[in-house]
């Protein structure tokens, strides 16, 4: 008896984390939860003043309930780098067990090459089905996985037809297959240990008396964990089927077949019958190795009619074994056709002894890259014919596509920020130079008050050019760095805008301009949580976009609710945009590399970082404008009041 001071002072209550796995545990007709780890569990609890009890759900439940401290201790877990951040493991495993393919009686899925294209049922957040994931990657075999909740889904999934294999660990399997009229494919993979488990850093001490058990049960043919295991499984604890049953019924039929026809057989045949039976296997066994190479291979005779072709022929040209021997001929787009029979018939008139092409075509509606190899094959006795080998590339394509597209976006990004640093020169100089000239104008004594005073306005406006064209850089710097922040606080839009039309007002009565705003809600409902320095910054830029492409007519700002959203406006009837730089005003580093003639000073970072702000707002912007007849900005904010 293994006694823990830990546990002494008076009875520890254990909640499991309990799923349907059977026969370690399930919950059983009745509702109560069975299964030889509870066997086991039940004598650790008769002997230490443990109350294990089960909280039943799926193994996915089960996780996040010993993440949130739901469960204490779950049974039958893998060790991964994941889990390991917030479970502690048991030092000894419970189990050794390893994965397997099951399938239906009639699958005709035997290997695990034949996994490509199917269907296949893997248990949520389950080790043995992200194992065969990582194995059907590495070889490039193509399948689809669907996610059950736990492994007697799995099998369902399997006889109901809505999956053609799923995978579950061998403990589950062995004992239970036969009932769901499922059968091993033989695809073994993935043996691993499975442990106790409990939240890190939450009782290492039980883990300890788990341990001690564990050990002791081990090396005890006659403990309650090995003959409770035994009952549950009815002595089917999972076994490798090394040699498939269909084979051995295969072979036995076939050895009746062979013993009868011996019986008729004359002794003078019997070298005959030998030679017969070595060509029936040397192309039994060649057939089965070209069919299950994940290449396509065929054979076309001098009127390149093809003679041998295996089964992924027929996913490429539609083409069946029938065929064979007819007219048909592989169907492609014409200007494949053409360049494959121009080719071949190179090869056919000695010209060439080996051609390597590489050429787009469609396998049921999905457009790929084939890599054909095609060569002269000289069988004795018989005129040349030609051999093919074809692989499918269009993920390297792909690859070589994307390393593309991002060297010539680098490219252009690097192109773009030559511009616009050249621009930025040019904007910062022009300022500067008025500042430094128009102070060297004032040290001069005999220039007169008005001219003073002229040159000082001068001087203002220079630095203000430059300050903002400096406030611009830093802004769009620290959106691109990800160091702009958002400053929610209460702001009343309303006053906003009548602070905005407060100022923009002068300027547009200099120019001659109606100025106009318009607000829809009232004051009460005007108060929404947002950060109201940057609101002002877009309203700012759009406005100031709008006088400086306006020369008469008028602006008009505000906004309307719609919805669940504030969509603000700046209407103008100045120059407007051409159609095609709609989209590229919004966009970083773009207006330093277009040529407009209509272009005035300024940096070309307004809109950008109007786009910016929108989008930290979690709102959007866009331009409707028409050329010489002005242009309509509008973005939207989510309206949540104060």
């Amino acid at each position: 008896m293994f006694l823990v001071v830990g546990f002494a002072v008076g009875q520890k209550t254990v909640r499991v984390g309990a799923f349907s796995f059977y026969p370690g545990i399930f919950m059983d007709d009745d509702g109560e939860v069975k299964g030889f780890y509870v066997d086991a569990l039940n004598e650790i609890s008769a002997k230490e003043n443990i109350q294990f009890e089960y909280v039943f759900g799926t193994w996915n439940e089960g996780l996040e309930r010993i993440r949130n401290g739901e469960v204490d201790l779950l049974t039958s877990v893998a060790f991964t780098k994941e889990r390991a951040e917030y479970l502690d493991y048991s030092k000894e495993p419970m189990l050794t067990v390893w994965s397997e393919v099951y399938v239906s009686a009639d699958s005709d899925i035997k290997g695990v090459l034949d996994l490509k294209g199917k269907m296949v049922a893997v248990m949520k957040s389950d080790h043995n089905g992200a194992h065969l994931k990582e194995l059907t990657e590495k070889l490039s075999i193509s399948c689809e996985f669907i996610e059950a909740v736990d492994s007697p889904f799995v099998f369902e999934m399997v006889t109901t037809g809505k999956a053609d294999a799923g995978v579950v660990n061998n403990t589950f399997g062995a004992p239970n297959h036969r009932d769901f009229g499922l059968i091993s494919t033989g695809i073994v993979f993935n043996p691993f240990d499975i442990f106790f488990a409990v939240k890190k850093g939450e009782d290492e001490q039980l883990l300890k008396v788990l341990d001690q058990y564990l050990r002791s049960w081990t090396h005890q043919p006659n403990s309650i964990y090995n003959t409770s295991r035994l009952r549950w499984s009815h002595g089917d604890v999972g076994t490798v089927e090394v040699f498939p049953k269909w084979l051995m019924q295969l072979i036995i039929l076939s050895s009746i077949v062979v013993l009868i026809l011996a019986v008729f057989v004359a002794l003078l045949r019997y070298r005959v019958k030998k030679a017969t039976q070595k060509v029936l296997k040397s192309e039994s066994l060649f057939n089965s190795f070209m069919d299950h190479t994940p290449a396509y291979v065929y054979i076309k005779d001098k009127e390149q009619e093809i003679i041998y072709m295996n089964e992924m022929v027929d996913k490429i040209s539609g083409l069946k074994p029938s065929t064979i021997g007819t007219s048909a001929k592989p169907v492609f787009e014409p200007k494949v056709a053409e360049l494959i029979n121009r080719y071949e018939k190179v090869l056919l008139n000695g010209d060439m002894s080996r051609v390597d092409l590489r050429y787009p075509c469609t396998i049921k509606n999905k457009r790929v890259w084939l890599h054909d190899f095609k060569f002269i094959l000289n069988i004795p006795n018989e005129e040349p014919s030609i051999g093919g080998i074809s692989f499918d590339i269009s993920r390297e394509k792909e690859t070589e596509i994307e390393l593309f597209d991002a060297k010539e976006k680098a490219e252009e990004s690097d192109r773009l920020k030559s511009a616009f640093l050249a621009n930025m020169s040019h904007e910062i100089r022009t300022p500067m130079n008025g500042i430094l000239g128009f102070s060297e104008l004032l040290k001069n004594p005999d220039i007169t008050g008005e001219e003073q005073l002229e040159y000082i306005q001068v001087i203002e406006r220079s630095g203000v050019r430059m300050l903002n064209i400096i406030n611009d850089i830093v802004d769009i710097s620290k959106i691109e760095s990800g160091l702009m922040v958002l400053t929610i606080a209460s702001v009343n839009i309303n006053a906003n805008i009548d602070d905005i039309y407060a100022f923009f007002k002068p300027e547009a009565d200099a120019k001659k301009l109606v100025l106009k705003s318009c607000r829809s809600l009232k004051d009460n409902e005007a108060k929404i949580k947002i950060d109201g320095h940057k609101l002002d910054v877009i309203l700012t830029n759009l406005i100031k976009n709008a006088l400086k492409y306006t020369d008469e007519g008028q602006i008009e700002f505000g906004y309307e609710l719609k919805g669940a959203n504030l969509e603000f406006f700046v209407k103008d009837t100045g120059i407007g945009v051409k159609e095609n730089r709609l989209n590229a005003i919004f966009e970083r580093f773009i207006q330093a590399e277009i040529v407009d003639v209509s272009a005035r000073q300024g940096a070309g970072l307004g809109l950008a970082i109007c786009k910016a702000y929108v989008e930290m707002l979690e709102g959007e912007i866009w331009v409707e404008s028409e050329l010489g007849k002005g242009s309509n900005f509008y973005f939207t904010i989510p309206y949540s009041r104060a």
